[in-house]
């Protein structure tokens, strides 16, 4: 008896043990699926952006990770978007590897970073745990809220390759910018992903009816709002596309070479009588002025063409700053100039959003950061104000250089101030033969339809685009790091759109949602406590 209890026993441990490593397989073929999922999320979006630059993938983009991230807990839905994440920086960004000092601890801290905010949204669905109509709403809600705060996070603040960007081709649906802006489009692609999982996971029909009427609704408007397009009254504009190599501004030799190409470019362009020309970003360096020889070559060219001239220069002062440690540096300025004919150099317009650890150090005074993160050159000042120039018709323009592109707050200023044409000046000569200098573009197609407001974009190696109010790009460049010019006409803007005058107030009413969605269980709750009341005292003062 004592042999077979003991037989027994040994048997029953055989069973326990044989069923926890079925469980554990189970458990662990299921998180395979789900990693599985959150990284086709990573491939999706990847896909959305230059180079393939399939924007309807988009639309169902984020349903894998949400899916993923159905029934498990808090912390491990956070870490299946952490790995999302980390694959889409990579994905998308694959060009960052061609600036020479860039390294892997580089890309670990830049990806790392870019995954929170897909972790923070996966933590958010677990933690709020959405009704059927929650998950179809408040999950594009809280998307478009962390893009907002991507958008907003001081000098950590990175709006690349949004939603709402993969859409540029979309002409549609791509109107609603210059009501609810960028976050507006944001959302409503959004809600494509979160009404097919609300579908899949919880049979929640009529919020995906719901939300493909919304999507519907807008597809619609904008196609009305193409056909009632108040077209004419065009200025003709150009814009160079020299392919200056990096590093050749830093040698007499090389700044003759291409200022000379410049000019050769723009005299050939000139013959086409565009009402402006411009140079793209850092496309000559010296300080046009405190160089009366190198304002007078410049003013010549204007006067020869009778065609204004917008100009980036890469520009140092004579002084120089003292920093930490008695150490002095150059003092520099990443500008853009306004010449015409009959007129004197402009003020500058000096870039207002400069790149961290690139162009300056962040928090400098208050942090000593190691110095792997990152050097720099010069001691970059960046300016306060949007410049406003004014071609001979009266026309206002503005200018952006670089990545202010991504900020719509810095257009929206500039367009409020007046402008009615926005220069967008760029430099990817850095990435090489990739994507980056498109999918850079896609961001000043939404500038150009939340204000509707016409953009001249020069960029030194392509491509370079003429994009009009309604984000259509009405000329282009086909090749990059090739010498080219490119030649359109658009209509400056003639009013103010709604998002121009409000703003980003659609992120408010998302905010709103997310706050309502968070405090539903405990308004529930409070709901059914004072029912609950109601009925006790209602049932005490019956009469026996």
């Amino acid at each position: 008896m004592i042999i077979s209890s003991g037989t027994t026993e040994i048997r029953q441990t055989e069973v326990e043990k044989s069923a926890s490593w079925r469980l554990q397989g189970i458990m662990s073929s299921r998180m395979a699926t789900r990693c599985g999922l959150a990284l086709l999320t990573s491939a999706l979006l990847s896909g959305s952006l230059p180079p393939l630059d399939w924007g309807w993938l988009a639309w169902v983009a984020l349903a894998p990770l949400l899916l993923a991230c159905h029934g498990v807990t808090p912390i491990q839905a956070a870490a299946i978007g952490v790995l999302s994440g980390l694959a889409a920086a990579y994905g998308t960004m694959y060009w960052i590897f061609e600036i020479p000092a860039f390294a892997i601890y580089h890309s670990i801290l830049l990806a790392g970073y870019l995954a929170l905010y897909p972790a923070l949204w996966c933590l958010g669905i677990a933690l709020l745990s959405p009704t059927k109509i929650g998950m179809t709403f408040v999950a594009p809600a809280l998307w478009v809220l962390l893009d907002y705060v991507r958008a907003h996070a001081g000098f950590v603040a990175f709006p690349w390759g949004t939603l709402a960007q993969t859409q540029h081709q979309n002409l549609a649906v791509l109107q609603l910018g210059s009501v609810a802006g960028e976050y507006g489009v944001t959302f409503v692609v959004a809600l494509g992903s979160a009404a097919l999982s609300g579908a899949v996971l919880q049979q929640a029909w009529r919020p995906a009816a719901f939300a493909a009427l919304i999507i519907g609704a807008v597809h619609i408007g904008g196609v009305v709002t193409l056909h009632l397009e108040d077209s004419g009254g065009g200025i003709r504009l150009a814009a160079v596309q020299p392919s200056i190599p990096v590093g050749s501004l830093r040698t007499a030799k090389g700044r003759q070479t291409s200022f000379a190409r410049l000019v050769n470019l723009t005299e050939s362009t000139a013959a086409l009588r565009p009402a402006l020309i411009a140079w793209p970003e850092t496309s000559i360096a010296g300080n046009v002025q405190t160089n009366p020889l190198l304002a007078a070559d410049l003013q010549s060219l204007v006067e020869e063409m009778g065609t204004p001239l917008v100009l980036g220069v890469s520009e140092v002062e004579k002084f120089v700053s003292a920093v930490g440690g008695g150490e002095n540096r150059p003092r520099a300025y990443n500008s853009a100039y306004f010449l015409s004919p009959g007129a004197p150099p402009s003020r500058p317009y000096h870039k207002r959003v400069l790149l961290p650890f690139g162009e300056y150090v962040p928090l400098e005074g208050f942090v000593t950061w190691p110095a792997w993160i990152g050097g720099r050159g010069y001691d970059r000042a960046s300016g306060d104000d949007p410049q406003l120039f004014t071609l001979p018709d009266g026309t206002l323009l503005a200018t952006l250089i670089c990545w202010e592109s991504l900020f719509s707050d810095l257009s929206r200023e500039a367009v409020v101030s007046g402008a009615r044409l926005l220069v967008q000046l760029n430099n990817p000569a850095w990435f090489g033969h990739t994507a980056a200098g498109a999918q850079q573009n896609l961001s000043s197609v939404l500038r150009a339809v939340e204000n509707r407001t016409p953009i001249l974009l020069a960029s030194n190696t392509g491509p370079s685009q003429i994009i009009d109010a309604y984000g259509r790009v009405v000329a282009g460049t086909r090749h990059l790091f090739t010498p080219d010019v490119v030649v359109g006409d658009v209509v400056p803007s003639r009013h103010r759109s709604f998002y121009t005058l409000a703003g980003d107030w659609f992120v408010y009413v998302v905010f709103s949602v997310t706050i309502l969605a968070g405090l539903h269980p405990y308004l529930a709750r409070s709901m059914m406590r004072v029912r609950s009341m109601r009925r006790v005292w209602f049932a005490g003062r019956r009469p026996a």
